[in-house]
């Protein structure tokens, strides 16, 4: 070995740091070190850098997990299934309307479904501005939105739901397919669904169905409840008004907050703030010059009902119906309630709206001067009915002063005797009807028109022992010297534009029958408690009863005592009982001569 290679590491054989000592003859194995390029030095790591991957490992993991989560999603969208429309999204209300088409109210789902073209291009271009301005132009789904909707959701503290971020396609979707539940499953669902709705659908369906499933308040879901709502007019005559369309599209952000604005100084200030967007970006949208939109003012909406049914409205609605159900008991065919609930029915009434109002007018007529601090001028009931007598139609009624306040419908329900006006109802060339006890063949025929014997003791009535209600009375008189008619509530019924029952058309033979022109009789029943008018003008059969109930109870009392009509003041003794069938008379007096 040479001399060279028994030297040690450090050149003097000294101590082995490890603690041995080795000798001289002890070598220390050389470890050879490539050296770092020229001119650069070698860096070395520390700390937790030197666990952390590299910039190039950490680029090559983003794209394969975008990569991934493209192909996730493509998977999923290639999966997943538009699905069936939800219940509720496909409910619709029927609608009661009066004989001239004019609208009463609805029961159920508060929707009507209208078509694309029957919604105006200013509604479409207010609710586009307040709510999704590229819509034409999106994929269904919002990027920026989806991303600002995330940020907001993980800065807020505050406990509260899910925000959104949606198009117009993703409210859609949730209204017409899914839920408001607010899960991030349902989100995604809400996205993949409206992608495929986007690729799929058109964009006027997509904006034609969202507008009629969107919730405005006030019980309206869809722009054509909403209009009728809001503005007491259906959504077509909202063409060429850009305001009232800005103010419905602007509840759509937060209708239950918005509708408090008549009562709510801060919800009124935040909704004229919205107005004002909408408005705004219908002009940066060009759907509205600066010159137009500096003439526009606020509209201000019809005062909310908040139940539809109050005054006679409910009256209408509920007779309609128990008719409707009576002939769906004989004939199934026939829409019944269970049927009308469902929605998207049309039922036309036969009351005419002006006789409607001409029989409220005339009964407030008759109550007037009834003092309520008097016991004998409290709870006093004038009852109305009016009846076609070429079809038996029911052209009018007054049932009571609201249906909220007093279901009980006394033009159809309150039946009550008739008295000595029995022998007005017999002049039908029967010779019995003078005689004290009725003959079976004139019962018989009084049966059929409804018109009952009250006794029931098994003995032949009188004619004082006939009751019935107003309707019939009408009929029934209606009758004299022609063919009796059944009475009808409902001219026809509709759905989807298609005529689906319709009232039997009268028989062609009565209308050469010979019927009395003007008639009119007056009269009280033998125990003073029901007072009486009827007649005729050649076209229609009314009758008006007045009976009083005693205070907090059904049963009805004595008319005497009342005071007379006009000024109020007691009665004297030389009013008589003759005040008995004053009101009645004037109410049937007004009436006819209004026609």
């Amino acid at each position: 070995m040479s001399e060279n290679s028994a030297t040690t590491a450090n050149g003097d054989g000294g101590d082995d740091p490890d603690g041995g000592d080795r000798g001289a003859g002890d070598a220390v194995p050389a470890v050879e070190v490539e050296d770092p390029a020229p001119g650069r030095a070698r860096r070395v790591l520390r700390g937790v850098r030197r666990v952390l991957p590299s910039p190039k490992l950490v680029a090559s993991l983003s794209l394969l997990l975008v990569v991934l989560a493209g192909a996730a999603f493509a998977l999923a969208l290639a999966l997943v299934e538009i699905p069936e429309p939800n219940d509720f999204a496909t409910r619709e209300a029927t609608i009661f309307t009066w004989a001239d088409g004019s609208r009463i109210t609805h029961v159920g789902v508060n929707r009507q479904p209208v078509e694309f073209e029957e919604i105006p291009q200013v509604v479409r271009d207010a609710v586009l501005a307040a709510e999704d301005r590229s819509f034409y132009s999106d994929p269904g789904v919002s990027v920026t939105g989806l991303l600002r909707a995330l940020k907001n959701n993980i800065t807020d503290d505050s406990g509260g739901n899910l925000q959104g971020g949606s198009t117009i396609t993703q409210q859609y979707v949730k209204n017409y397919y899914l839920t408001r539940e607010q899960t991030l499953r349902r989100k995604a669902e809400e996205i993949l669904v409206s992608v495929k709705i986007a690729e799929s659908t058109p964009k006027d369906t997509v904006l034609r169905d969202y507008l009629n499933t969107a919730f405005f308040a006030r019980g309206a879901y869809g722009v054509e409840a909403a209009s009728r709502a809001y503005f007491a007019v259906p959504v077509d005559s909202l063409d060429g008004d850009p305001a009232r369309a800005a103010y419905l599209a602007a509840l759509i952000q937060a209708p239950y907050y918005y509708a408090t604005a008549p009562d709510d100084p801060e919800a009124a200030t935040a909704l004229r703030e919205r107005w004002d967007y909408v408005v705004d970006g219908m002009v940066e949208q060009g759907r509205l010059t600066a010159q137009q939109r500096a003439g526009l003012a606020f509209p201000e909406p019809v005062r909310h009902q908040p139940d539809e049914l109050s005054g006679v409205n409910g009256y209408a609605v509920d007779a309609a119906t128990q008719y409707l159900d009576g002939l769906h008991e004989r004939d199934p065919s026939v829409p019944d309630a269970a049927t009308l609930t469902s929605g998207g029915y049309t039922v036309v009434t036969t009351y005419r709206p002006e006789t409607m109002r001409a029989t409220s007018e005339a009964v407030a007529s008759g109550l007037a001067g009834l003092d309520p601090a008097r016991p004998e001028d409290r709870d006093v009931h004038l009852a109305a009915a009016s009846v076609d007598v070429a079809t038996g139609a029911i052209v009018g009624f007054h049932g009571g002063p609201d249906y909220l306040e007093q279901s009980f419908n006394d033009a159809f329900q309150a039946a009550g005797p008739i008295g000595s006006l029995a022998r007005l109802l017999l002049k039908s060339g029967d010779k019995g009807f003078e005689e004290e006890a009725l003959p079976p063949s004139t019962v018989e025929a009084l049966a059929a028109m409804r018109v009952h014997d009250v006794r029931h003791d098994g003995r032949p009535p009188t004619v004082e022992d006939l009751a019935t209600t107003p309707m019939r009375a009408a009929a029934a008189l209606a009758a004299l010297g022609s063919t009796y008619r059944e009475p009808y509530h409902v001219a026809e019924i509709r759905k989807d534009g298609r005529v689906v029952w319709r009232a039997p058309e009268p028989d062609p033979v009565a209308e050469a029958e010979a019927r009395p022109g003007a008639l009119m009789s007056s009269g009280t029943d033998d125990g003073g408690r029901w007072a009486w008018s009827m007649g005729l003008d050649g076209t229609t059969a009314t009758a008006v009863a007045m009976f009083a109930t005693e205070p907090g109870s059904h049963q009805n009392r004595r008319l005497g005592g009342m005071s007379p009509m006009g000024e109020r003041r007691a009665p004297t003794e030389a009013d008589g009982d003759g005040l008995l069938s004053d009101r009645p008379t004037h109410v049937l007096a007004t009436l006819l001569s209004r026609r």
